[in-house]
């Protein structure tokens, strides 16, 4: 069943995966959670892949928790607690601690738990239906897995607050304004390739670079400046020692292409 929930395919050093609920505007369920927590940990583990796109099919990137099985899981009883900690949370720390880039290629409205996800990646391209909705309040609930993290860190606490508190949908226009979105093309098939083609960029660049870029930064938004900038210390020195940054150096006076291993 994961195999058909979530779609996987691979182009160069790219890994595509493709949350695969069509019908169901892509919900999150525990079967698809699953197979996309198998997905990511596959990908991530594999050195030949270089960078991941994340993407939806059909209408929407996510509508977030599928309502029907939470329905079934309050009628069963089952704890909320247990179900964002064990089946929520993995997935978005194999998304926060992932040594790889990870673009999100919005082909529809990301609602939700969807909208999470999306802010979890590190850049979204959109299309011009690609909604981000913050839709916790239309259910009762408050944020979690650290969309209200990273959305007051991106948007700034007013904005936070206000897609919070209404639910109302950001545009993706007002979404690239704010820089939530890198781009907003047509189409899913053009926001699917310009993901894809932004994603080979990046795997051709230096690995241990865009690792150590992508903990720097995501540290100095969680962290004191004095510890942020020792963070920063810390990864030029091993990025100093690495064969990268030479070659970087004598590429570019030889003006050539630099060769990473």
């Amino acid at each position: 069943m994961a195999s058909e929930l979530v779609a996987s395919t691979r182009l160069g050093a790219v890994t595509t995966i493709t949350l695969n609920r069509a019908e169901a505007l892509n919900a999150l369920t525990r079967e698809l959670r699953s197979a996309l927590r198998s997905e990511l940990e596959t990908a991530l583990g594999d050195r030949s892949v270089r960078a991941v796109v994340l993407t939806g099919a059909g209408r929407a990137f996510s509508v977030g928790q599928d309502l029907q099985e939470m329905r079934r899981f309050q009628d069963a009883g089952e704890d909320m607690e247990r179900l964002v900690t064990d089946e929520y949370m993995p997935i978005f720390r194999i998304l926060r601690q992932s040594p790889k880039p990870i673009v999100a290629a919005l082909n529809g409205p990301a609602v939700g738990g969807g909208m999470s996800l999306a802010l979890a990646c590190d850049i979204r391209l959109a299309t011009a239906k690609a909604t981000l909705v913050a839709g916790f309040v239309k259910v009762a609930l408050s944020p979690d897995t650290g969309a209200s993290f990273l959305l007051a860190r991106s948007v700034g606490l007013a904005k936070a607050l206000e897609l919070c508190l209404t639910g109302d949908a950001l545009s993706p226009e007002d979404a690239k304004s704010l820089g939530l979105v890198r781009a907003v093309l047509a189409d899913p098939e053009a926001v699917l390739a310009a993901a894809q083609d932004l994603a080979a960029s990046l795997a051709s660049g230096p690995r241990l670079a865009l690792q150590e870029i992508r903990q720097v930064l995501y540290h100095a938004a969680e962290a004191p400046w004095e510890a942020a900038v020792a963070a920063e210390l810390a990864a030029q020195i091993r990025l100093g020692a690495s064969t990268d940054h030479p070659e970087a150096v004598r590429a570019f006076l030889e003006k050539r292409p630099p060769r990473f291993e």
